[in-house]
């Protein structure tokens, strides 16, 4: 687990998305400054157990038990893990920002903000064949409609390939999730103050939720990054940085 800072300063822990690492945080911790901050891997993922064929709900509580009081901060699937953390654990864990992150990430009736269920089918049976065109695909989806686009997925394309082969039941795992979960209760639910930050030109998580999020959670402050795409926090660091 990476760490900066003192543990006791109420640090502000980073959960990465699908296929990636706490590495892709470093442009958004270097402007952090004295701020504490914790970034581990999710479960199966760099620095971090896979607990083998554990449900989403043991991996939560097999994460809580490594995690400081905090706030959380989940980047697409790793927001879906910070909403389990925050509704199961809200006396250890005080806020939660969302970053490109939608509570249901598939479209359903009545959810229009999201993207097509084929999109993570095609993902999982293409994984089973070769992960290496499978991750750059996806990144670039990721990356897509950014400014800076080409020159990111390239640079995080060399990253991801320098990386030791992954564990296919891992990446499975998080697309089923990324597919199947609908965490618009939990985030309904959660007593804590929430922060949702949105790319307005990511093609992965609709700019148009801004609009939907609030039939779901009126409360919800919404913030949005013009010019970016999924990763925000890449390409304009600073800005979120000064969000959080």
């Amino acid at each position: 687990m990476n760490y900066n800072g003192a543990m006791k300063d109420h640090p502000l822990i980073f959960l990465h998305g699908w296929g990636m690492s706490a590495r892709l945080f470093e442009p958004l911790l270097q402007q952090l400054g004295s701020r504490s901050w914790v970034a581990p891997g999710l479960p199966g993922y760099r620095g971090s157990l896979w607990p083998g064929e554990s449900s989403f709900e043991c991996q939560l509580e097999l994460m809580q038990t490594d995690l400081p009081a905090g706030s959380l901060v989940g980047w697409s699937l790793g927001g879906l893990y910070a909403i389990g953390l925050a509704l199961r654990y809200p006396q250890k864990f005080a806020s939660l920002t969302l970053i490109a992150c939608n509570p249901c990430f598939v479209k359903k009736p009545g959810w229009e903000c999201a993207v097509d269920g084929s999109v993570f089918e095609t993902f999982c049976s293409d994984l089973m064949q070769d992960w290496r065109p499978t991750l750059r695909r996806f990144l670039a989806l990721q990356m897509q409609g950014d400014a800076g686009a080409r020159d990111m997925t390239r640079s995080l394309t060399r990253e991801i390939l320098a990386m030791s082969d992954p564990d296919l039941e891992v990446l499975g795992f998080g697309l089923e999730l990324l597919k199947t979960e609908d965490a618009r209760t939990d985030l309904a639910s959660l007593e804590q103050p929430v922060k949702l930050i949105l790319g307005e030109r990511d093609r992965l998580v609709p700019f148009s939720l801004q609009q939907q999020i609030h039939d779901v959670a009126p409360a919800i402050q919404v913030e949005s990054v013009a010019g970016a795409a999924h990763a925000p926090f890449v390409s304009h660091p600073a800005q979120i940085a000064a969000m959080l």
